[in-house]
């Protein structure tokens, strides 16, 4: 009687299902993706013990932080000037220039050394776009040219020093007054 009992049984989707479970579930577990073991553990452990198991979500990788993007030439990064203040430095040189491998190298090596951090540097070539080239020099007409784009006191500004060494001085935020006191906003504490 009881074996009888228990053939029904098996032959029922419950102990069909078991079987099916017990004969797969390795195969799944030993799978090379974690998530499809959990799945088959979830799955068996549903199956046998008839009810959902808590399911927790797993936590998704923090995104690596990216770098902040450098532009890709003169126009983007002067869209980022007008838009989010970023400041600029632009070289214009060419490839009869003397002076300008020197010059570019020391700009080069300045931005890996994270004196320009978030400063866009552009290096511009005087003979594939003499057009940009001649708006950045204005009147100079000697390269290499530095150009330093930057906001003081919200106000749009361009300085054009002599040397590489001048440009971290003019990007330098201009100190605060002393005995200036500093007022907040009305409601703010």
């Amino acid at each position: 009687m009881k074996s009888d009992w228990t053939r029904r049984r098996w032959l029922s989707g419950q102990g069909l299902t078991c079987l099916v479970l017990i004969l797969f579930v390795p195969s799944f577990a030993w799978a090379q993706e974690s998530s499809r073991a959990d799945a088959a553990v979830c799955l068996a452990y549903a199956a046998v013990v008839r009810e959902m198991p808590l399911l927790v979500t797993p936590n998704k990788p923090a995104a690596p932080e990216s770098p902040v993007s450098e532009p890709a030439d003169y126009r983007e990064a002067y869209a980022l000037y007008k838009r989010d203040h970023r400041p600029m430095v632009v070289m214009v040189t060419a490839s009869w220039c003397p002076y300008c491998p020197a010059m570019k190298n020391e700009l080069l090596q300045m931005k890996q050394a994270g004196e320009l951090s978030g400063v866009s540097l552009v290096i511009l070539d005087h003979d594939q776009d003499r057009a940009t080239a001649r708006r950045v020099m204005g009147k100079r007409r000697t390269l290499p040219a530095l150009s330093v784009y930057h906001y003081v006191g919200g106000k749009a500004k361009e300085s054009r020093p002599q040397a590489v060494c001048e440009i971290v001085e003019i990007l330098r935020p201009p100190p605060a007054a002393k005995g200036s006191l500093q007022l907040s906003p009305a409601g703010a504490s």
